[in-house]
């Protein structure tokens, strides 16, 4: 952690003594209280910042403030010297290969300050091991993303408690595949939960991971002896000019925003599982998602009478793969609030607004991957899916290619076409950072 603080250039840290953590209580109250060595039920917090010390912090007559100071994030540190990093939240080294940041708020001396990242925690190794990490990490950050429940690491460890496969509560000697599952879906974030040995035809586990990733939605993966969570990716190429893949994760037993090169060699050993906890109104898996709404992009294509929808056409079936598809699950307030920032014609924007969508919507882009990896706008068409829709009946809420914007009435089965519009250039993907240089 502290490593990690200064790789970001951190000059300051201010103590927050006697910090109220309401994680560490409730760890105190489930399991430290009950023993016989006897440990505080408070904490102290340490903040980071990227200036140098100011003297007002040593003058206890000047009020302090933080004008134009870079604020880095956050630690609280248990009192327990076994385990003292609890819950953490510190800027990413690399922002943009951090798919899943969310905004933390904290006060301190009586002045907000905010930091963007994905939240942390180390294993104290009794009422929390490496499972039940990952799932305070996805469900804080749920909490703050998505609006969804505070939980707090006594809850997860009685979430399982009733789970009748082999082992104890606490001392936790860690957590099975199901009571992994069992954790998430009682605390209110059903999983979905791959076998990455037994993934379906066509799929590979960086497509699959990606998908959800790119939904700002962290992945938990368990190998044989360990857990942890996936918060973003990034790509480069070799000498060769191979492509290559890399994740960002949390450890929980290293530490924050760790770089896996190759995934395949992995130090923990083989990936044997993914655990996606998603929020309740997100029924759809992502490959579903992203079968009909490909499938519908190319028959569009296909029907289209336009030289741009040949072209674009011919490309998908080029082995070369100029194109590629990309999947995000979102809000659909996020995907229509973001239209004219993410550079669609007013005539789009106008038609995506005013469709009827549900609250989750997953978004299919057919992209230029050349432009993609340059991090420019690369979105040539995309469709809108339904998050909670049908398995067995599935629509496509609405669909752009070039010179046309459709949209499906769920209510009547019916579709508004507007058509004959002139050809876009590209746009920004929902997946990627909107302060594009």
């Amino acid at each position: 952690m502290l490593g990690h603080a200064l790789s970001l250039g951190a000059r300051t840290a201010v103590i927050e003594y006697r910090y109220l953590d309401p994680d560490w209580r409730n760890e105190h109250r489930e399991f430290y209280a009950t023993t016989f060595r006897r440990y505080p039920s408070i904490a102290h917090r340490l903040h980071f910042f990227a200036e140098p010390p100011d003297l007002m912090f040593l003058d206890p007559e000047r009020p302090a403030h933080f004008d134009g100071i870079d604020y880095l994030g956050y630690c609280v540190l248990r009192p327990v010297p076994a385990a003292p990093v609890g819950r953490t939240m510190l800027k990413a080294l690399h922002p943009r290969e951090l798919t899943c940041v969310t905004s933390d708020r904290v006060n301190l001396f009586g002045t907000e300050l905010v930091v963007e990242g994905a939240p942390f925690v180390a294993q104290d190794a009794q009422l929390s091991r490496c499972a039940q990490t990952t799932t305070w990490v996805t469900a804080y950050y749920h909490h703050l993303r998505f609006g969804g429940p505070r939980v707090l690491p006594g809850e997860i460890a009685r979430a399982v408690a009733d789970n009748l496969e082999v082992g104890r509560q606490v001392p936790s000697p860690g957590l099975t595949i199901g009571q992994m599952a069992d954790a998430a879906r009682s605390i209110g974030l059903p999983p979905l939960v791959y076998p990455l040995r037994h993934l379906a035809q066509g799929e590979t586990v960086p497509r699959m991971v990606c998908r959800y990733l790119n939904s700002g939605i962290p992945v938990t993966i368990a190998t044989r002896s360990h857990a942890f969570v996936l918060v973003g990716y990034g790509r480069s190429r070799d000498t060769d000019g191979k492509e290559l893949l890399h994740f960002v994760r949390h450890d929980d037993e290293i530490g924050p925003y760790r770089i896996v090169d190759n995934w395949k060699l992995d130090e923990h050993g083989p990936w044997e599982y993914a655990i996606v906890p998603l929020p309740p109104k997100v029924y759809l898996p992502g490959e579903n998602a992203e079968a009909i709404g490909a499938a519908r992009i190319a028959d569009e294509l296909d029907r289209a009478p336009t030289e741009a929808a040949r072209t674009l056409l011919a490309q998908l079936d080029d082995p070369e793969r100029p194109l590629s598809f990309r999947s995000t699950v979102v809000l659909s307030n996020e995907f229509k609030q973001t239209l004219r920032s993410r550079l669609y014609p007013d005539d789009v924007a106008a038609a995506y607004q005013r469709m009827q969508l549900s609250r989750f919507v997953w978004v299919v882009e057919l992209t230029n991957r050349a432009l993609r990896d340059a991090g420019e706008p690369c979105v040539l068409a995309e469709a809108v899916i339904d998050a909670t829709d049908h398995v067995r009946d599935l629509h496509v809420l609405g669909w752009r290619i070039p010179g046309a914007v459709w949209g499906w009435l769920p209510d009547d089965g019916t579709q508004t076409v507007r058509d004959g519009l002139p050809p876009a250039e590209p746009t920004i993907s929902i997946a990627q950072p909107l302060d594009l240089p």
